[in-house]
């Protein structure tokens, strides 16, 4: 802006040196002072009508006209150059907090790793200095707990489905024995021949054969738990399934006495069978007495 201005104003100024001159010359001068006087027009819409003036007065007022414009855009600009001045150092204020806070957390996981490593080398020193039967003893006693805390959960979950979808009926037959001197490590679900089983929850179902089970179905949760059912009539849909899909239909297959499911409830994998009664109990409410015919 100043660059310009500045060829603007000798530009003026030299037109100025040579129109002075003429100023002093007679009208008999002729075309040869027009060619150095300056050609106002006072109505554009009348290209015949000019006024011609000579001498310096008219380029300096010319150049006065110009001056205004020039301040105001260099006022202009300098306001802008206090926006983007003002924005930088606000945003090098936020990068300096983010990397305060970055730093705080990191400091925090830090800390929390080390109080981890440090309570599992005493979680170890402490075991290393107890016998092999407290020991045990103190295992069983953790995995009980977990196992109890995976049929609350399931137990109140709404996702969890009741796999008979008819009426059914059920005591809490766990740890009964039965033959080969075996405990019965599920409950009997007992319902209606060909009725629907459905899968309780969302995972991938898998079928089987056994002489002692019949047709049996293996369920692997997405959560890691484990669900067996047996002595079913036919199969469902294998693979991923969803909760109350059909995977199966009641039967009374392998050495069953009477159409019923077997189910098993197995948190976090397969061998670690806990009752699941209180599951069924809970989430399946289209329940006859025992003692009570179906038909009824």
């Amino acid at each position: 802006m100043i660059v310009a201005l500045a060829v603007l104003v000798t530009a003026l100024l030299s037109t100025a040196v040579q129109a002075a001159p003429s100023a002093g010359r007679s009208d008999s001068a002729g075309s040869g002072s027009a060619s150095n006087s300056v050609v106002f027009t006072s109505d554009p819409s009348q290209d015949l009508v000019i006024d011609r003036a000579t001498g310096l007065l008219p380029l300096i007022l010319a150049a006065s006209d110009v001056l205004p414009l020039a301040s105001d855009g260099i006022a202009a600009a300098e306001r802008r150059l206090r926006t983007m001045v003002d924005l930088l150092v606000s945003a090098r204020q936020r990068h300096r907090s983010a990397v305060r806070a970055f730093a705080a957390a990191n400091r925090l996981v830090a800390d929390n790793v080390r109080d981890a490593a440090q309570l599992q080398s005493g979680y170890g020193d402490v075991l290393a200095g107890i016998s092999a039967t407290q020991r045990a003893r103190l295992e069983r006693d953790a995995r009980d707990r977990r196992n109890r805390s995976s049929v609350v959960r399931q137990a109140t979950s709404s996702d969890w489905v009741c796999p008979i979808s008819g009426r059914v009926k059920f005591g809490d037959s766990w740890g009964d024995r039965r033959s080969g001197n075996r405990r019965h490590e599920g409950v009997d679900l007992v319902g209606l021949r060909n009725v629907p089983i459905l899968a309780p929850v969302d995972g991938v179902v898998t079928y089987r054969w056994d002489t002692i089970g019949g047709w049996s179905f293996d369920l692997m949760a997405e959560d890691g738990d484990y669900y067996f059912g047996t002595h079913m009539s036919g199969f469902g849909k294998a693979g991923e399934v969803r909760a109350g899909e059909v995977i199966g239909s009641m039967g009374d297959t392998g050495n069953a006495q009477g159409v019923h499911l077997h189910l098993e409830y197995h948190p976090g994998g397969k061998s670690n069978a806990v009752n699941p009664y209180p599951i069924v109990d809970a989430r399946c409410t289209d329940r006859t007495p025992t003692g009570t015919s179906l038909y009824d």
